[in-house]
C-alpha cells in the first residue's frame, strides 16, 4: 500500500492487488518506532494525526530491556525532533493497516481490487502482465512491485532465493489481557532470557488492557535446540520468577499465531526485468529489533521513487533497475549489519549480564543505548574498540 501511495503522490497510477479483503489481519509485534512515524510524516502528515487520534492506539514512551539475570534497564525513547509527539505506538497491524487501507481507497490515482491470488506474472519486453487464479484475471503495467511478504517471492519472475535458516527468525504471537507491571509510560518490554537467546520474549502493552505476548528466534538456532517455541514461551511465563508475578491473573485471548520473518542480514537481489521487491519479500527486517514496519514503508517511497526514474528514462529492464538495489542498500546495509552484530552479541549470556549491569550505573550507556534504538550513527559506535572500553569501565 505504501508503494501505491508514494507512487500517487508523484502522480503515478497504478493497480494494487490484495490477497484477501479489508478489514485483514497480520501476524506482527504491533509496536511502531519512530522510523514509521518519520516514514507517516513523508507520506502525509495527515495519516500520523489519524494513527495518533485512533482509539486502538496506546502511545508508547520508552523500552525495558531485561537480562539473562532479570536486571533490567527502562530506556526513553529519543525524540528531538518532535517533542509534542509520542515517540512510539503500539496497535494492532489489523487497526494500523486499516488507516492506510482507508487512504488508498480514497486515493484516485489507486485502483484497488481485493480477494485476487495471483499465479504466475508474466514479463516482456513490451511490460509485465499479472494472472489471477481466475483465467480472465489478467492486469498490465510496466513495473510489478512485489508485496508479498515473506510466504513468497514470485520465484516465476526472480530466481528462488536459497534458503537459509540463519538469516530467517520464527515468530510467535499470542494476545493476553490482565498482565501486570507495566512502565507508566507504556513501555515496551524485551526480556532476553537464557532459553531464548539470540531471541527473546516480548510484552507490548495495549489500549483496553490487553498486550501481544510473542518470542522470536532465530530459525537456526530453533532448529540446532529441537525446541518448540510455543512450549519455551509457556514454560518462560509460568517459572520465570518476575514474569511468573506479571502474568499472575493473566488470561490467553487468542491462540499462538506463527509466522517466518526473513532478515537482513544478508542481501538479496531485489530487482530484475520489470520487478522489484519491497518490504519483508526483499528481507529487509531489522536483525535485532525483528521491526519491519519502517523499513516496508520506505522502501515503499524507495520504489516509487525508483519508478519515477523509471518512467522518466523510458527503461524497466534489469539493468536499471539495479539502481533500486543500489538505492535501498546505500540506505539500509549499514543498519542491516550492524543490528546483526548486536543479535550475535546478545547470544552471549554473560556479556549481555555485564553490559546490562553497566549501563545501570553509567549514563553513557544508557544514553547510547536510548540513541541506538532509532540512530543508525550510534549503532556504528558497535564496530569500535573504544566503544567496549567505555562500556567495561563504566564511563
Amino acid at each position: 500500500m505504501a508503494t501505491g501511495l508514494f507512487l500517487a503522490k508523484k502522480g503515478i497510477p497504478s493497480v494494487l492487488l490484495e490477497k484477501q479483503t479489508f478489514p485483514r489481519d497480520k501476524i506482527c509485534g504491533d509496536g511502531l518506532s519512530g522510523w514509521v512515524l518519520s516514514m507517516l510524516r513523508r507520506l502525509d502528515p495527515e495519516l500520523l494525526r489519524k494513527l495518533q487520534n485512533h482509539p486502538a492506539q496506546l502511545p508508547s514512551q520508552g523500552v525495558r530491556f531485561f537480562a539473562p539475570n532479570m536486571k533490567s534497564l527502562a530506556i526513553p525513547y529519543f525524540s528531538s525532533k518532535y517533542p509534542d509527539d509520542p515517540p512510539g505506538h503500539v496497535i494492532r497491524r489489523i487497526d494500523f493497516d486499516q488507516i492506510l487501507y482507508e487512504a488508498v481507497r480514497s486515493e484516485p490515482l489507486i485502483t484497488l481490487i481485493e480477494n485476487i491470488e495471483i499465479r504466475e506474472v508474466e514479463t516482456t519486453g513490451m511490460g509485465v502482465v499479472a494472472k489471477g487464479v481466475i483465467d480472465d484475471q489478467r492486469y498490465a503495467g510496466d513495473m510489478v512491485v512485489v508485496a508479498s511478504g515473506a510466504a513468497t517471492r514470485l520465484t516465476l519472475i526472480l530466481p528462488k532465493e536459497p534458503s537459509d535458516p540463519k538469516h530467517h527468525a520464527t515468530g510467535i504471537r499470542q494476545y493476553y489481557s490482565g498482565i501486570q507491571g507495566f512502565h507508566e509510560g507504556n513501555f515496551v518490554d524485551f526480556y532476553f532470557l537464557k532459553d531464548l537467546l539470540p531471541g527473546y520474549l516480548w510484552i507490548f502493552p495495549q489500549s483496553g488492557g490487553f498486550a501481544n505476548v510473542g518470542a522470536g528466534i532465530r530459525t537456526d538456532v530453533l532448529k540446532k535446540k529441537r525446541i518448540s517455541l510455543k512450549q519455551v514461551m509457556e514454560k518462560t511465563i509460568q517459572e520465570t520468577p518476575g514474569l511468573r508475578e506479571r502474568f499472575a491473573t493473566a488470561r490467553a485471548e487468542s491462540p499462538v499465531s506463527a509466522w517466518d520473518l526473513p532478515l537482513g542480514s544478508k542481501k538479496i537481489r531485489l530487482s530484475g526485468n520489470r520487478t522489484i521487491l519491497v518490504g519483508d519479500a526483499g528481507f529487509l527486517i531489522d536483525p535485532f529489533t525483528g521491526e519491519g514496519v519502517g523499513n516496508a514503508l520506505w522502501s515503499g517511497f524507495a520504489a516509487a521513487e525508483h519508478i519515477g526514474r523509471c518512467a522518466e528514462a523510458g527503461r524497466f529492464d534489469e539493468e536499471f533497475n539495479r539502481e533500486y538495489d543500489q538505492f535501498v542498500y546505500n540506505k539500509l546495509w549499514k543498519e542491516m549489519r550492524n543490528s546483526s552484530t548486536i543479535q550475535h552479541l546478545i547470544g552471549y549470556p554473560g556479556l549481555f549480564n555485564l553490559v546490562m549491569n553497566q549501563a545501570n550505573r553509567s549514563q553513557f550507556l544508557q544514553k547510547s543505548i536510548t540513541r541506538m534504538i532509532d540512530d543508525l550513527e550510534e549503532r556504528k559506535k558497535l564496530n569500535n574498540p573504544l566503544w567496549y572500553l567505555r562500556v567495561l569501565f563504566g564511563r
